[in-house]
């Protein structure tokens, strides 16, 4: 007789998997704000007050000259003393926008002296240069007198006014030309306080004197 085996009998099923912990519901994320710049800020135009001072040595230095007319010499400081008490104008502009702490130093001679020299120049050549010499070292008087360490460095560098300084400009009825000048013959505009010399000035291309500081 034969008999048949029972079928073994099926292991129960493994335990279902445990069920899955749903996830963890994420944050929601807060797109980050863009960090603001701060403002630049307003141009800055301050009169300041300029001393030139009357130096016959520096003068004659500049002129080239080692002797001087005696009737141009009595004239030179009592003339110098008026053009700065009537017609020198020295001004601080900061740009916040401009390299460093922004400052700019702008002195120049209001145009009566320009008309003057050239009054002078019609009668006398000679005379109209010494005048012209004089606006010359008053201007650079006036610039040393506000900066000392440019008559260390021996020249004020030129640079490139930015666009807010333009603004300062006409503001104060000036006109700057693409040549790196504004519409006044007797003029200095440079850093304040004193950076970076021939690195930063305009002239640099075309300067003998040019170099690395």
């Amino acid at each position: 007789m034969t008999t048949t085996k029972k079928p073994a009998a099926k292991k129960p099923a493994a335990a279902k998997a445990a069920a899955k912990k749903p996830a963890a519901a994420k944050k929601p994320t807060t797109a980050k704000k863009p960090v603001a710049k701060k403002s630049a800020g307003p141009i800055q135009v301050e009169a300041i007050s300029a001393h030139p001072e009357f130096d016959l040595f520096t003068y004659c230095e500049l002129s080239g000259e080692t002797r001087i007319e005696h009737d141009l010499l009595e004239e030179l400081e009592p003339r110098f003393d008026n053009w700065a008490a009537k017609y020198l104008r020295a001004y601080k502009i900061t740009d916040p926008a401009a390299p460093g702490d922004g400052g700019h130093l702008l002195v120049w001679l209001e145009e009566p002296v320009e008309d003057e020299i050239e009054g002078v120049w019609q009668d006398s050549q000679s005379a109209g240069m010494g005048f012209h010499n004089l606006a010359i070292h008053m201007v650079m008087s006036a610039a040393h007198n506000v900066i000392p360490e440019l008559a260390d460095k021996g020249c004020a560098p030129l640079p490139k006014p930015t666009a807010g300084i333009l603004k300062a400009f006409e503001k104060l009825g000036l006109i700057w030309n693409a040549e790196g000048t504004v519409n006044r013959q007797f003029a200095v505009f440079t850093r304040m306080p004193y950076s970076e010399g021939c690195n930063i000035c305009m002239l640099r291309p075309k300067c003998p004197n040019a170099h690395d500081d």
